[in-house]
């Protein structure tokens, strides 16, 4: 492939590109909210319709379709392209531009970006991504790999039935050499940060009300001085939820909770000694807004907490009048909602009934547990695979050594892929930046010259890869 002539194009059709990301994001499709899931898809369609994918259509599930492409190269090599459409809502207060108004705007330090929802979580490197794509054809290049596409709508819904697509198409995926997910992994000073794997993640629901109970109010909030003759069931809660943890909340009480957890590998204590060496803790609690983590950690021992701890986290929780003012009520329910991050070699199937017995055996056998997504287990590929080489590659060829991560501490579907049946080393990669995902002000850099690559670096760093996993694959 001549990368010269298809980076060219892709600077001289940069208003063009930037117009379908603008295009992208105005489409809404809040998977939450099941608003405009259908039309987005739709359009990815056609996006591919538009590359050459000659077999481009939308795979009906129990849920939201996934999109599925496939782009024949006519080459010996095949790469899964993983993709999700779908975003979370967008109701927010404090965004400075309408969230679906696709306005691209100045942010300091970074010059112009794309401010939106979905604009780096992660409709910003889709469209970056077949946008590099349309370049290479569009110089008369040929892509050279084969493409699977693969673009679903219930990522942030926990991908619930992203696996019925992958058992009716196992046998074309099962050609695939790898699985490739664009993304944008600069943070804010423009280092490259590369993860190989991710955490597996359970999320549930505890609920109590006065009827299930036995106990306080049973249909509806009553007068709050009738807590002088009638039980809370909110009380009750919160003293079932104290038991799960150490008082600082920082320990999980619940036996057998960290029975299967792995220490770190050879291979990820190796990683951990590089990444020590250039962790900037600094940049993430800027990032984050914090200003300590847990008992003042730093450094090395930092990263092994945060890699390799798994968690008991609340999500949210809610009971009685909320509002503003004072309305004294006594609540007849109160909902919690909770996940658990899994790690090596943790699995979903064990944390619920674990949970179950915590509850049961300190006298909370009335608190009602739902699990609300099927859940996904941890995933990790070898830093040593040739898909993971070829990115880390294309990072060196742009002037990049990367800041390698065994893994990340959030959740994604990556475990599908990577395990039976499909068995494939998952990689993620490009050299672009984007924040505020599930935010306010969501943003991805489209503007050259700042601390980061911008969409014309992003689509160039996209070429690259797909012509290094060719030919190390």
């Amino acid at each position: 492939m001549d990368r010269e002539k298809v980076f060219k194009n892709i600077k001289d059709h940069f208003e063009e590109h930037v117009e379908r990301l603008r295009e992208l994001v105005r489409q809404p499709s809040i998977s939450a909210e099941n608003y405009g899931i259908r039309e987005c898809a739709n359009l990815i369609r056609d996006y591919l319709r538009r590359l050459g994918c000659k077999d481009a259509r939308l795979v009906e599930s129990s849920g939201n379709p996934v999109v599925y492409g496939y782009y024949d190269a006519g080459a010996d090599k095949t790469v899964i392209i993983y993709m999700m459409y779908d975003t979370q809502p967008a109701d927010e207060p404090g965004w400075i531009v309408p969230p679906l108004g696709g306005h691209v705007i100045d942010m300091p330090p970074f010059g112009k970006c794309l401010v939106a929802r979905g604009a780096i979580n992660t409709k910003g490197e889709l469209g970056a991504f077949l946008n590099a794509c349309e370049s290479i054809t569009a110089v008369g290049e040929e892509i050279p790999l084969n493409l699977i596409f693969v673009a679903e709508g219930e990522e942030e819904l926990g991908s619930r039935h992203l696996p019925e697509f992958i058992n009716e198409y196992v046998s074309v995926l099962k050609k695939a050499d790898a699985v490739f997910f664009p993304t944008a992994d600069q943070d804010e000073k423009g280092k490259v940060q590369m993860s190989l794997g991710v955490k597996g993640i359970v999320y549930f629901e505890l609920e109590l009300d006065g009827e299930s109970w036995g106990y306080g109010p049973t249909e509806f909030d009553i007068h709050g001085s009738n807590k002088a003759w009638v039980d809370s069931p909110t009380l009750r809660m919160i003293q079932a939820l104290s038991t799960l943890t150490s008082k600082d909340g920082n320990e999980v009480l619940v036996d057998g909770f960290y029975d299967n957890v792995a220490p770190p590998s050879p291979e990820d204590m190796e990683l951990i000694e590089k990444l020590e060496k250039t962790f900037d803790e600094e940049t993430v609690k800027k990032e984050m807004k914090v200003k300590r983590f847990i008992d003042d950690v730093h450094g090395k021992e930092a990263l092994l907490k945060y890699l390799y701890s798994p968690t008991l986290n609340i999500d949210g929780i809610w009971s009685g009048y909320i509002g503003p003012g004072t309305k004294t009520v006594l609540p007849h329910k109160i909902t919690v909602k909770m996940d658990v991050r899994l790690v090596p070699n943790m699995t979903v199937e064990e944390v619920i009934p674990k949970i179950r017995r915590h509850l049961d055996k300190n006298g909370f056998k009335e608190i009602k547990i739902t699990r609300l997504e099927e859940g996904y287990e941890w995933a990790k590929t070898s830093v040593r695979e040739p898909a993971v080489q070829a990115v880390i590659k294309t990072y060196r060829e742009f002037g990049y050594e990367p800041e390698i991560w065994p893994h990340m501490a959030g959740s994604a579907p990556f475990c599908m892929f990577n395990r039976e049946p499909l068995n494939l080393p998952f990689v993620e990669g490009g050299i672009g930046h984007g924040g505020r995902a599930h935010a306010p002000n969501e943003y991805i850099v489209v503007e050259e010259g700042g601390p980061t690559g911008g969409l014309i670096t992003l689509e160039k760093s996209y070429v690259a890869i797909l012509d290094n996993l060719s030919k190390m694959l």
